[in-house]
Protein backbone atom coordinates (compact mmCIF):
# COMPACT_ATOMS: atom_id res chain seq x y z
CA UNK A 1 0.00 0.00 0.00
CA UNK A 2 1.22 3.10 -1.42
CA UNK A 3 1.07 6.44 0.94
CA UNK A 4 -1.25 8.07 -1.51
CA UNK A 5 -3.27 5.03 -0.51
CA UNK A 6 -3.12 5.28 3.00
CA UNK A 7 -4.49 9.18 2.49
CA UNK A 8 -7.55 7.65 0.30
CA UNK A 9 -8.63 4.86 2.64
CA UNK A 10 -8.66 7.44 5.01
CA UNK A 11 -10.42 10.10 3.38
CA UNK A 12 -12.93 7.27 2.57
CA UNK A 13 -12.93 6.03 6.14
CA UNK A 14 -14.14 9.89 7.37
CA UNK A 15 -15.35 11.37 4.11
CA UNK A 16 -13.10 13.77 3.66
CA UNK A 17 -12.30 15.66 0.18
CA UNK A 18 -8.03 16.99 0.55
CA UNK A 19 -7.39 18.54 -2.44
CA UNK A 20 -3.66 17.78 -2.08
CA UNK A 21 -1.63 14.45 -2.45
CA UNK A 22 0.79 13.42 0.38
CA UNK A 23 3.25 12.20 -2.26
CA UNK A 24 3.68 15.34 -3.82
CA UNK A 25 4.79 16.73 -0.22
CA UNK A 26 7.13 13.88 0.44
CA UNK A 27 10.89 14.16 1.55
CA UNK A 28 13.45 11.38 1.43
CA UNK A 29 16.25 10.38 3.30
CA UNK A 30 18.94 12.47 1.41
CA UNK A 31 16.54 15.24 1.34
CA UNK A 32 16.21 15.24 4.80
CA UNK A 33 19.87 15.02 5.63
CA UNK A 34 20.11 18.20 3.62
CA UNK A 35 17.80 20.08 5.84
CA UNK A 36 19.71 18.64 8.88
CA UNK A 37 22.69 19.57 7.17
CA UNK A 38 21.47 22.91 6.46
CA UNK A 39 20.11 23.21 9.88
CA UNK A 40 16.70 23.95 8.74
CA UNK A 41 15.70 20.68 11.45
CA UNK A 42 17.47 19.30 14.56
CA UNK A 43 19.77 16.05 14.01
CA UNK A 44 17.13 13.77 16.29
CA UNK A 45 14.47 14.12 13.15
CA UNK A 46 16.73 12.12 11.25
CA UNK A 47 16.68 9.13 13.88
CA UNK A 48 12.90 8.38 13.32
CA UNK A 49 10.80 6.78 10.66
CA UNK A 50 8.37 9.24 10.67
CA UNK A 51 8.13 13.13 10.79
CA UNK A 52 5.95 16.23 9.15
CA UNK A 53 7.50 19.49 9.56
CA UNK A 54 5.34 22.40 9.64
CA UNK A 55 6.64 25.55 9.03
CA UNK A 56 4.27 28.93 9.47
CA UNK A 57 4.79 32.22 7.64
CA UNK A 58 1.60 34.27 8.44
CA UNK A 59 -1.62 32.79 6.69
CA UNK A 60 1.00 30.52 4.60
CA UNK A 61 1.65 27.03 6.04
CA UNK A 62 4.53 24.87 4.76
CA UNK A 63 4.43 21.36 4.95
CA UNK A 64 6.85 18.41 4.20
CA UNK A 65 5.92 14.65 5.33
CA UNK A 66 9.37 12.51 5.72
CA UNK A 67 9.05 8.76 6.05
CA UNK A 68 12.20 6.64 6.01
CA UNK A 69 13.26 5.44 2.89
CA UNK A 70 13.21 1.69 4.62
CA UNK A 71 9.60 2.35 5.60
CA UNK A 72 8.35 3.06 1.99
CA UNK A 73 10.18 0.47 0.43
CA UNK A 74 8.80 -1.86 3.02
CA UNK A 75 4.87 -0.14 1.68
CA UNK A 76 6.06 -1.40 -1.64
CA UNK A 77 6.76 -5.42 -1.29
CA UNK A 78 4.05 -5.66 1.08
CA UNK A 79 4.17 -3.31 4.59
CA UNK A 80 4.38 -5.38 8.71
CA UNK A 81 2.46 -3.70 11.09
CA UNK A 82 5.43 -1.24 12.07
CA UNK A 83 5.83 -0.12 8.82
CA UNK A 84 1.75 0.13 8.88
CA UNK A 85 1.62 2.21 11.48
CA UNK A 86 5.09 4.84 11.15
CA UNK A 87 3.60 5.43 6.97
CA UNK A 88 -0.55 5.51 8.76
CA UNK A 89 1.29 8.26 11.26
CA UNK A 90 2.76 10.59 8.90
CA UNK A 91 -0.16 10.45 6.45
CA UNK A 92 -2.46 10.92 9.16
CA UNK A 93 -0.95 14.08 10.57
CA UNK A 94 -0.53 15.38 6.87
CA UNK A 95 -4.68 14.89 5.99
CA UNK A 96 -5.37 16.62 9.15
CA UNK A 97 -3.31 19.42 8.97
CA UNK A 98 -4.55 19.83 5.25
CA UNK A 99 -8.08 19.48 6.11
CA UNK A 100 -7.86 21.70 9.29
CA UNK A 101 -6.22 24.42 6.99
CA UNK A 102 -8.79 24.46 4.47
CA UNK A 103 -11.26 24.83 7.33
CA UNK A 104 -9.91 27.67 9.00
CA UNK A 105 -9.41 25.27 12.46
CA UNK A 106 -6.55 25.60 14.88
CA UNK A 107 -4.94 22.08 15.48
CA UNK A 108 -2.24 20.99 18.54
CA UNK A 109 0.38 18.73 18.50
CA UNK A 110 -1.71 16.67 20.99
CA UNK A 111 -4.70 17.04 18.38
CA UNK A 112 -2.59 15.23 15.45
CA UNK A 113 -1.20 12.25 18.20
CA UNK A 114 -4.46 11.70 19.32
CA UNK A 115 -5.48 11.16 15.60
CA UNK A 116 -2.98 9.26 14.22
CA UNK A 117 -3.36 6.57 16.95
CA UNK A 118 -7.22 6.41 15.92
CA UNK A 119 -6.17 6.26 12.44
CA UNK A 120 -4.01 3.72 13.45
CA UNK A 121 -6.31 1.66 14.97
CA UNK A 122 -9.52 2.36 12.50
CA UNK A 123 -7.32 1.45 9.64
CA UNK A 124 -6.09 -1.86 10.85
CA UNK A 125 -9.65 -2.64 12.01
CA UNK A 126 -11.25 -2.09 8.27
CA UNK A 127 -8.68 -4.10 6.59
CA UNK A 128 -8.69 -6.88 8.77
CA UNK A 129 -12.43 -7.02 8.91
CA UNK A 130 -12.42 -7.58 5.34
CA UNK A 131 -9.45 -10.07 5.85
CA UNK A 132 -10.35 -12.11 8.41
CA UNK A 133 -13.97 -11.08 9.15
CA UNK A 134 -12.49 -9.52 12.45
CA UNK A 135 -10.88 -12.23 13.87
CA UNK A 136 -7.56 -10.94 14.32
CA UNK A 137 -9.18 -7.54 16.03
CA UNK A 138 -8.13 -8.38 19.75
CA UNK A 139 -4.75 -9.54 18.70
CA UNK A 140 -4.03 -6.45 16.78
CA UNK A 141 -5.41 -3.85 19.05
CA UNK A 142 -2.99 -5.68 21.39
CA UNK A 143 0.11 -5.35 19.31
CA UNK A 144 -1.24 -1.73 18.78
CA UNK A 145 -1.49 -0.44 22.26
CA UNK A 146 0.25 -2.78 24.62
CA UNK A 147 3.71 -2.22 26.19
CA UNK A 148 4.43 1.16 24.64
CA UNK A 149 8.30 2.25 24.39
CA UNK A 150 8.76 5.51 23.78
CA UNK A 151 11.94 7.38 22.20
CA UNK A 152 14.51 8.49 24.73
CA UNK A 153 15.09 12.06 23.06
CA UNK A 154 11.58 13.00 23.96
CA UNK A 155 11.25 15.83 26.35
CA UNK A 156 8.86 15.53 29.31
CA UNK A 157 6.07 17.55 27.59
CA UNK A 158 6.38 15.14 24.19
CA UNK A 159 6.36 12.26 26.45
CA UNK A 160 3.61 13.40 28.22
CA UNK A 161 1.56 14.06 24.66
CA UNK A 162 2.13 10.92 23.46
CA UNK A 163 1.36 9.31 26.58
CA UNK A 164 -1.87 10.89 26.91
CA UNK A 165 -2.72 10.25 23.17
CA UNK A 166 -2.16 6.50 23.04
CA UNK A 167 -3.73 6.34 26.49
CA UNK A 168 -7.11 7.84 25.10
CA UNK A 169 -6.78 5.62 22.16
CA UNK A 170 -5.97 2.79 23.64
CA UNK A 171 -9.19 2.59 25.38
CA UNK A 172 -11.48 3.82 22.40
CA UNK A 173 -10.10 1.60 20.22
CA UNK A 174 -11.83 -1.06 22.03
CA UNK A 175 -15.07 1.01 21.68
CA UNK A 176 -14.66 1.28 18.14
CA UNK A 177 -13.57 -3.04 17.47
CA UNK A 178 -17.26 -2.90 19.42
CA UNK A 179 -18.99 -0.93 17.03
CA UNK A 180 -17.45 -2.38 14.49
CA UNK A 181 -19.16 -5.71 15.23
CA UNK A 182 -22.51 -4.31 14.74
CA UNK A 183 -21.19 -3.02 11.00
CA UNK A 184 -18.47 -1.19 8.92
CA UNK A 185 -21.62 1.76 8.79
CA UNK A 186 -21.66 1.97 12.48
CA UNK A 187 -18.26 2.28 12.87
CA UNK A 188 -17.96 4.97 9.74
CA UNK A 189 -20.84 6.73 11.04
CA UNK A 190 -19.19 7.16 14.90
CA UNK A 191 -15.83 7.86 13.38
CA UNK A 192 -16.71 10.50 10.89
CA UNK A 193 -19.11 13.02 13.84
CA UNK A 194 -15.94 12.16 16.35
CA UNK A 195 -13.31 13.94 13.32
CA UNK A 196 -15.43 16.72 12.61
CA UNK A 197 -15.71 17.38 16.92
CA UNK A 198 -13.56 20.31 18.25
CA UNK A 199 -10.61 19.04 20.18
CA UNK A 200 -11.70 19.62 23.82
CA UNK A 201 -15.25 18.03 23.18
CA UNK A 202 -13.82 15.53 21.13
CA UNK A 203 -11.67 14.01 24.03
CA UNK A 204 -14.27 14.21 26.35
CA UNK A 205 -16.45 12.26 24.09
CA UNK A 206 -13.60 9.74 23.76
CA UNK A 207 -13.26 9.42 27.44
CA UNK A 208 -16.98 9.04 27.80
CA UNK A 209 -17.29 6.51 25.48
CA UNK A 210 -13.83 4.14 26.57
Amino acid sequence: MSLSAIQKHLEAIYALDVPHCVEDFVIDDSQLQGLVTAGVVGEIVQSTDEHVLVHHDGDELSIAVYVSDRVRAGLRSGADLQQHCHATEGVSHFVMLSWSALEGRRVRALDLELQAELDKAATVLLLDRGATGGQGARELLRRLFDGAVYADHLDADERDRYREAHRLAARYSRHLAGLLDQGVARLLEELRSLYRLPAEEKRVVIARAA
